[in-house]
């Protein structure tokens, strides 16, 4: 009976690098690719994009642990994100190979023209699809993990779609040689990404911490060794001051900021899994009671206490 009211806050354990890797690929991927029709960039960066997207959808069916077993997901799209997330990445391979393959001599077969109405609305398919498979994981997180208020949060889509367009942003910098026109929007909009991000996580933390109970102590994880090393060198020092301060002053450098924004990206992804802090559920009569997940410990004692005189007027 004791393990059934267990309320102490514990971090999760399932989630860590192979899920962050995977959150990092398919949003950089799919960031890259509607800078692809947003900039107008060269053909293989849509290429470059796809290659991320499909090495994302491995390193996920390796961490679902059995890949045979794991395309089961797909016949659940009215029930699960994580089988629509399946349909979106399907859909992308597809639409995006469709819409760039002309481009590129080695698929000059296909019957389709690279300045024509199908490859363009073909295009806008796969940026549709690129778009869901930005925002899918924040909804499967928050549908699957109403224990962890870490991730149940409007913030987490809008800073996941500002990580990915930042993260396809610093792959344009790092190839930068390759992009001299486009170079100076690509600087601009690095600048722009980076001081929204660092609003938007401000804020995050900020209401995070006031919510207190679990939330509050994901908080206190990221600001606790050695999660605190991560977030506040690799995704504040190296993912944002690094990257701003070499597009702003030193030009020969972006390439850097680039590499300097993708690392940022990754660690970004792999705190917020690291940070997540749950209660087991509050066994009640009739299923869980989700209004306690979120309670401090003085709530808890104070309950429980009330529980354990009840008992104890009843076996007198």
């Amino acid at each position: 009976m004791s393990n059934a009211f267990n309320t102490q806050l514990r971090a999760q354990q399932e989630w860590s690098w192979l899920l962050a890797i995977w959150l990092f690929l398919g949003g950089t991927g799919s960031g890259l690719f509607l800078l692809f029709l947003i900039l107008g960039l060269p053909p293989y960066f849509a290429a470059l994009s796809l290659g991320f997207v499909l090495s994302g959808g491995i390193i996920l069916l390796l961490e679902l642990g059995s890949p045979l077993r794991a395309w089961r997901t797909v016949f659940r799209p009215g029930t699960s994100w994580l089988s629509r997330g399946v349909f979106f990445v399907f859909f992308f391979i597809i639409s995006c190979s469709l819409a760039i393959g002309p481009a590129f001599e080695l698929f000059s077969w296909l019957p389709l023209s690279a300045n024509g109405l199908v490859v363009k609305l073909l295009g806008w398919v796969a940026g549709l699809c690129a778009l869901m498979i930005i925002l899918y994981p924040a909804f499967f997180f928050h549908s699957t993990s109403l224990a962890i208020p870490f991730w149940n949060t409007p913030l987490l889509p809008l800073l996941f779609v500002s990580y990915a367009v930042l993260g396809g942003d610093g792959i344009v910098l790092l190839l930068s040689s390759s992009t001299k026109s486009i170079l100076p929007r690509a600087e601009l909009l690095a600048i722009v990404l980076i001081v929204i991000n660092a609003i938007m996580i401000s804020i995050y933390l900020l209401v995070m911490d006031r919510s207190g109970g679990s939330a509050k102590e994901s908080v206190r994880r990221l600001n606790r060794a050695p999660l605190s090393w991560i977030f506040w060198i690799g995704v504040v020092g190296v993912g944002m001051l690094l990257p701003l301060l070499a597009i702003l002053f030193i030009p020969s450098a972006v390439d850097t900021a680039g590499v300097c924004i993708l690392i940022g990206g990754l660690l970004f992804r792999y705190c917020v899994l690291k940070a997540g802090v749950y209660v087991p559920f509050a066994l009640v009569v009739g299923g869980p009671d989700w209004s306690k997940l979120n309670r401090t410990s003085t709530d808890f004692e104070r309950e429980y206490a009330g529980m354990a005189a009840q008992s104890a007027s009843r076996h007198r």
